[in-house]
């Protein structure tokens, strides 16, 4: 079997890291596969999708242009050499993974009698919008993988799309098996402190008033807490910066900025983690990274997040700010609880989030794609 990945973008995004890993383990089980990308510019000098590929050994090209902004000279260049290629090299998956690129394999292949499959991956947190546009796009689209099942619900309602031509596969995670540094002096907190970790990027619709309030309950109830917020984002001012100093509580909550060669040592801070409201890209990346450390993790109860996290199994579920607070104290207070929560959250995640396993279970899905034949 033979799979050529499109990936219209250059940046190592949020939908970028499991397309890579799982293109990876896709050739480690056999299938004859290549990622297709967009040329970094010369000057770009922060992790790419061509050095990250580069690095885990997955065949990939900057052939194809696959420029999201407007040009018409890279779109019909696009459109004419998707379906040469896939004629050449016998593809018999056309897997697409951002809109533009689904767009122009579409307009490449279909009408074709001798074309691939073509499958779209909905890395979109609330899945795809509906309009005239992608109802037509889907309506020549033979598979459809989501992230979870509400998603796949939401789009086969809104675009009338075959539920058994649909997979459920949750974004894969390689857990952190190498060592971490304790980093509490450098922020400034106390061998006593009990740490709250967020990582995110600081924009408005993330969920941190929720955080920020929640955090306010607990601690005027708690001594000991910190809240500790990783990340970086222009709008930081507005999501994070004035509502802390409304709330009063700048003293007891640290923003640890943007980390990198310390990331995995900050997660290992934390004594459970929050997150109330996935990226536009759906993946909660960094929820599946702190689960698979062994950290009991909060989410609230929109989108894929209770899918992710099992109420009292593997972190809790709060779906407002009091709730919050409670079970923020109650896995605080109780280290036993906050153990066997954090033991199970990374059991499911080397059990069920190995990209190992989710290639395996992509491949079956390919192969039923093939046994059912292109959509009519």
């Amino acid at each position: 079997m033979r799979s050529l990945h499109l990936l219209s973008d250059w940046k190592w995004t949020g939908p970028a890291e499991p397309v890579v890993s799982l293109c990876s383990h896709l050739a480690a089980e056999g299938i004859e596969v290549k990622l297709a990308f967009r040329k970094a510019p010369a000057d770009f000098k922060e992790r790419t999708i061509e050095k990250e590929a580069a690095s885990r050994g997955v065949p990939a090209s900057d052939a194809l242009r696959l420029n999201r902004y407007f040009s018409i000279r890279d779109w019909l260049f696009d459109i004419r050499n998707i379906r040469a290629y896939c004629q050449q090299m016998r593809i018999d998956i056309l897997h697409c993974h951002l809109t533009h690129d689904h767009a122009l394999a579409a307009a490449s292949v279909f009408g074709h009698r001798e074309r691939p499959l073509l499958v779209r991956t909905d890395h979109k947190r609330d899945g795809l919008i509906l309009g005239f546009f992608m109802k037509r796009l889907l309506g020549r689209t033979d598979g459809l993988v989501t992230y979870s099942t509400r998603i796949r619900d939401l789009d086969t309602a809104r675009f009338s799309f075959p539920a058994d031509r649909t997979m459920v596969l949750p974004p894969g995670v390689v857990p952190h098996t190498g060592p971490t540094k304790d980093l509490r002096n450098g922020l400034g907190l106390t061998g006593t402190d009990r740490v709250i970790g967020v990582i995110g990027r600081l924009k408005p619709d993330r969920g941190y008033d929720v955080i920020l309030k929640g955090f306010k309950r607990l601690r005027e109830r708690v001594d000991g807490v910190k809240l500790v917020i990783v990340g970086r984002s222009s709008q930081i001012e507005e999501s994070i910066k004035k509502p802390l100093a409304a709330l009063g509580i700048e003293k007891d909550v640290v923003l640890a900025g943007y980390r990198v060669d310390d990331y995995f040592s900050m997660i290992s801070t934390f004594d459970v983690f929050v997150m109330m409201r996935a990226g536009s890209d759906g993946t909660a990346r960094a929820l599946r990274e702190v689960m698979a450390m062994g950290k009991p993790a909060l989410v609230s109860d929109r989108g894929m997040l209770p899918e992710l996290v099992e109420d009292g199994v593997d972190g809790f579920v709060a779906p407002d700010e009091p709730a919050l607070a409670e079970r923020m104290e109650k896995l605080l207070t109780d280290g036993a609880l906050r153990t066997r929560l954090g033991e199970a959250a990374r059991r499911k995640a080397v059990e069920k989030w190995d990209y190992k396993t989710q290639a395996r279970r992509l491949i079956e899905f390919y192969e039923r794609l093939l046994a059912m034949g292109k959509r009519r």
